[in-house]
């Protein structure tokens, strides 16, 4: 069985750490245990057995041996998670009520605790294939790991290290936070795993190899995506930015909990240069005409310009001002573009930073009032028609929204750049944050009386959980599609579906599967 044992220099591989000592050679017998436990099962379902295969056993098994050592430790790894969700849904953890954890003790371990983590490690890793929460692939590994990890709970090391690890001091500098940040999120058993897979992908993706011949080149577009996608990617985790979870490790109480939160909030914008003085470099945005104060140090080799300029720029806050962190390159005024979707989200974010939300509310009002003109039309958010149909309901639909709700301020009609076949049965759905948004091949999902594509008398036999987990898995559709559809269908959702969903466990889903979307807009556009 030598090839299911975990090695040392496996369990090593999720910790910041490279030289082992008797404390990790204790949890490594512990996740050994659990393994050989795990090993044991087999299921008559060919697609759960084939994701329990030995390497995926063998990552769980260290996976939840961390969370042993990190309450142990009290690092605060899994607290944080369990802070957030408590934050957001007034419960403990999802999937239980607090109502239903008579014996939870959050200081200590808890089998409920074990059963969202297996849930999260195995639909992580399988994002296209829903795994009911309270199924026999999660209940059987939670009692088997659980026993394991109860019986050495009392008597397990702490582990000082990690805790130094994870540990920020509160005068730190912004380099030494933002190196904090990734090097937590990179590193910890709870996101780790996902988030390097991300950003292996975007490594290859960018081609990093053509630079081989110039290594200042090569390590400033290294640098690029690992700072891109620091700042952009969005965790399974409640849809949240590695900055956001981090400061729930680190705590409110920190001296720099609002710093981290912030971190990531970073603007990629245009901006016209001001001036200089000893600390700042001064610019103003120009869609807004909101000031900012750079911090000069952030700006390698900046030289204060003889004439006006303007850049794009990407900066991200830091106490009280924003440090330089990504590209700052001259730009051509004549080439500064705020339309692009974007940049509509650039200036309701500055905006909304002074306080301020009139382009955010002219947006809302507009997406509103369309919904609601939909709605009146179709007594449905979703309509259905052939391709060769679209742009004509879609440019008659606007003009009516024009004549019925006329503005002073020119507002040109969105423009498409579907390319859809003549024949094709399309499905239009109003998303309140985008507007307009066509689909094809989910027309039989909705059994509406207005659908013609629904043969009558069929409705019965509609698989409704189905469609709506297709719906929820499937990165192709935004957020507001399968919400939605749990709305419109909820009675026969909730009747098909593993458990009644809901508000909260729905959110929770549309989160964790929707990360990319769930907090897009409002942009009002057909696509």
């Amino acid at each position: 069985m030598r090839g299911n044992r975990i090695f040392i220099q496996d369990w090593i591989a999720h910790h910041t750490y490279q030289k082992a000592n008797d404390i990790d050679s204790y949890y490594l017998k512990v996740a050994n245990q659990i393994n050989d436990s795990l090993s044991t099962l087999w299921f008559e379902e060919p697609e759960t057995n084939d994701l329990i295969h030995t390497d995926a056993l063998k990552t769980l098994s260290i996976y939840l041996t961390c969370y042993l050592e990190d309450v142990i430790a009290n690092t605060g790894i899994f607290a944080a998670f369990r802070t957030i969700h408590k934050d957001l849904y007034n419960q403990f953890l999802p999937f239980y009520t607090d109502d239903n954890l008579l014996d939870y003790y959050p200081e200590d371990i808890n089998s409920e605790d074990v059963a969202v983590l297996t849930w999260l490690f195995f639909s992580e890793r399988n994002p296209h294939l829903f795994i009911d929460p309270q199924g026999r692939l999660i209940q059987l590994i939670t009692d088997l790991a659980y026993a394991i990890l109860e019986e050495h709970y009392e008597v397990a090391p702490e582990n000082p290290k990690l805790k130094s690890e994870y540990s920020l001091d509160e005068n730190a500098n912004y380099f030494d936070v933002r190196n904090f940040i990734e090097k937590l999120v990179a590193t910890n058993y709870l996101t780790a795993g996902e988030y390097n897979t991300n950003l292996n992908h975007l490594m290859q993706v960018a081609e990093l190899g053509r630079y081989q011949h110039d290594q200042a080149q090569l390590q400033q577009m290294i640098y690029r995506v690992r700072d891109n996608h620091f700042n952009n990617y969005r965790l399974h985790l409640f849809a949240l930015r590695s900055s956001e979870f981090v400061a729930e490790v680190v705590g409110k109480e920190h001296g720099l909990y609002s710093s981290v939160k912030t971190l990531g909030n970073r603007i990629h914008s245009f901006f016209e240069y001001v001036k200089t003085d000893e600390q700042f470099v001064h610019v103003k945005h120009i869609g807004t005409k909101t000031a900012f104060k750079i911090y000069k140090d952030s700006i390698q080799e900046f030289a204060e310009p003889s004439a006006v300029l303007s850049f794009y720029m990407e900066i991200v806050p830091w106490k009280d001002a924003w440090n330089l962190s990504g590209i700052m390159t001259v730009v051509n005024p004549k080439e500064v573009n705020f339309d692009l979707p974007e940049q509509y989200e650039m200036t309701y974010r500055i905006e909304a930073m002074n306080g301020k939300d009139k382009s955010l509310k002219k947006t809302e009002k507009q997406l509103k009032d369309m919904g609601k003109l939909f709605q009146s039309e179709q007594k449905t958010a979703v309509a259905f028609m052939e391709g060769r149909e679209v742009k004509e309901f879609a440019n008659e639909f606007f003009q009516r929204y024009q004549q019925k709700y006329p503005s002073k301020e020119e507002s040109p009609l969105p423009e498409s750049n579907l390319e859809l076949t003549e024949d094709a049965k399309v499905t239009v759905f109003f998303n309140p944050k985008t507007g307009l948004e066509v689909f094809g091949g989910i027309e039989e999902f909705f059994p509406l009386k207005h659908n013609p594509f629904i043969e009558k008398g069929t409705e019965a036999d509609v698989p409704y959980a189905r469609y709506f987990l297709n719906l929820l898995v499937e990165d192709f559709f935004p957020s507001e599609l399968p919400k939605y559809y749990a709305s419109l269908f909820k009675t026969e959702v909730d009747k098909q579906f593993f458990f009644p969903l809901e508000e909260s466990i729905l959110d929770f889903f549309l989160r964790f599967y929707k990360r990319g979307s769930y907090f897009l807009g409002p942009f009002p556009l057909i696509k």
